[in-house]
């Protein structure tokens, strides 16, 4: 098992959808820096959340 996840929350849905794991959080950022490029805001419908071997949410984006 990876130590970070990556989960999607659809807010319109509530939905959250695992879309990754990786080894350090260092990759599980770029890995969402990449596939949400132009979509990171300040505030955003949706949230993404990088969690942590323990559960916990260690860092999160909104995304629009």
């Amino acid at each position: 098992m990876k130590a970070f996840r990556v989960f999607h929350w659809d807010t319109f849905d509530n939905e959250t959808i695992e879309i990754g794991s990786f080894d350090t959080q260092a990759e599980a950022e770029k890995f969402i820096v990449k596939k949400y490029k132009g979509r990171i805001r300040a505030t955003g419908a949706d949230r993404v959340d990088i969690v942590n071997a323990n559960g916990s949410v260690v860092k999160h984006y909104p995304v629009g």
